[in-house]
C-alpha cells in the first residue's frame, strides 16, 4: 500500500467515529423471564419503588427468607393490601400501622403527618434481593439516595445493573454489574425509626431498559422502600424532608435530605411531591410528583419505553461491536477521498 492509499484509509477510518458515534444502549437479558410491575419500567432519573418488584416470583424477581407464601405466624402483614392478588412476593409492609413510624432526628411522623402511609419491604435478611426493570433515560452518573429504618447498628447493600456492556460478576452472573460496590452505613437500631441517607453512593449507568437488582449485604432487618436516582449535573430532586417544619428551607436546599433540619418538610416537597427544587411540580425530575416521593408507590408517570436505536440503519461497515462507520457524512468523506486519489493518479500519469 503506497503513501496516498495509507493517507486516504487513515483519514476515512479516523473520521468515522466523528460522524456516526452511537451511544451504547442497555437491554433486558434475553433469558430473564421477569416482567415490570404494571407493564411499565420504572424511570431513571427518578424514584424507583422497590415494592414494585418485577413479576415472576421467588428466585426470578426476588429472594426473601420471609415472603407472603411462607410467613405463617407473621400474618397479617401490614402491606398485604398492596398488590393484594399476588401472593408470590416479599413481605410488603406499610408505615404507621400497628406500630408508629418516626424520623430518627426529631421523632416526627414518618414520612409525614400529612401523608403517614408509605409501603416498604420488611422482615428482610442480608441474603435477600429484589429485581426491578428500569428505563434509564439518559446515560451518565447518578447520585442515589433513600430513607431507611434498620434494626441493626449497621446496614449494608449493593445495587446492580444488567446493562449488557460490562463483565458480569461470576458469583452473581444473573445480576450483571455491581455499580455501587458494597455500601455500609450506620443503621437506626429500630425497626420503625427512619433516617434520610442523601447521596449515599454514585453509580454510572448506560441508557436503555435494563434490570436493576437491589441486594442486602450486611445485617438482617433492613426496612427498604425506594431508591432515588438524580442525574449529576441535572435538576436534582432530593429525598424526603425530615419533619415537615420548614417547607421554604426545603425548597432552598433542593430537599436533599431534611435529616439535618434544613430540608424541613419538604412535607410538600418531599413526601407530597407537589413541589420539587424551585417549585417545578415534582414531575420534572421525579417521575410524577406524589408517585415519586411519598405516599403510595406508583409507576404513574414513568416514561414509555423508547423505540430501540437501530445502530445498523445508517452505517454499513462494522469497525467494532460498539461503533459503526459513518452514514451519509462518512460516505461523502470516502467519496471525496477517492476523488482526491484519482486526481493524484491522473496527475502522476501526465508527468
Amino acid at each position: 500500500m503506497n503513501r496516498i492509499h495509507r493517507q486516504v484509509l487513515q483519514f476515512a477510518v479516523g473520521a468515522a467515529p466523528l460522524f456516526c458515534a452511537v451511544s451504547a444502549r442497555a437491554d433486558v437479558p434475553a433469558d430473564y423471564p421477569g416482567k415490570p410491575y404494571m407493564g411499565t419500567p420504572s424511570a431513571i432519573p427518578g424514584r424507583v419503588d422497590l415494592v414494585n418488584v418485577d413479576t415472576g416470583g421467588a428466585e426470578i424477581s426476588y429472594h426473601a427468607d420471609h415472603n407472603r407464601t411462607n410467613s405463617a405466624g407473621y400474618e397479617p402483614i401490614s402491606g398485604n393490601d398492596y398488590r393484594p392478588t399476588e401472593k408470590d412476593l416479599p413481605n410488603i409492609c406499610k408505615t404507621n400501622g400497628a406500630n408508629p413510624d418516626h424520623w430518627s432526628v426529631d421523632g416526627m411522623v414518618y414520612p409525614s403527618a400529612a401523608m403517614p402511609t408509605e409501603y416498604y419491604i420488611g422482615y428482610a435478611h442480608k441474603v435477600d434481593w429484589v429485581k426491578v426493570t428500569v428505563n434509564v433515560q439518559q446515560a451518565g452518573k447518578y447520585n442515589v439516595s433513600s430513607n431507611w429504618a434498620s434494626d441493626g447498628a449497621k446496614l449494608g447493600l449493593s445495587i446492580w445493573f444488567n446493562d449488557g456492556h460490562s463483565a458480569v460478576d461470576p458469583k452473581r452472573p444473573k445480576d450483571g454489574v455491581n455499580k455501587s460496590g458494597v455500601v455500609v452505613l450506620d443503621g437506626t437500631s429500630d425497626f420503625h425509626k427512619w433516617k434520610a441517607y442523601p447521596n449515599f453512593t454514585t453509580v454510572e449507568l448506560s441508557a436503555g431498559v435494563q434490570v436493576m437488582t437491589f441486594h442486602l449485604e450486611q445485617e438482617d432487618h433492613l426496612q427498604y422502600g425506594f431508591l432515588q436516582f438524580d442525574l449529576i449535573g441535572g435538576a436534582g430532586g432530593g429525598v424526603a424532608g425530615a419533619s415537615g417544619t420548614a417547607g421554604a428551607a426545603g425548597a432552598a436546599t433542593a430537599g436533599t435530605s431534611g435529616a439535618d433540619g434544613t430540608a424541613g418538610s419538604a412535607g410538600a416537597l418531599a413526601t407530597g411531591g407537589t413541589t420539587a427544587t424551585g417549585g417545578t411540580a415534582g414531575a420534572a425530575t421525579m417521575t410524577a410528583g406524589a408517585a415519586s416521593l411519598g405516599g403510595s408507590p406508583s409507576n404513574a408517570g414513568a416514561a414509555p419505553i423508547p423505540d430501540p436505536v437501530d445502530e445498523k440503519s445508517s452505517c454499513s461497515v462494522t469497525l467494532d461491536s460498539a461503533h459503526r462507520t459513518p452514514g451519509l457524512f462518512g460516505a461523502a468523506t470516502l467519496l471525496a477521498a477517492c476523488a482526491l486519489l484519482r486526481r493524484r493518479r491522473a496527475a502522476a500519469r501526465r508527468i
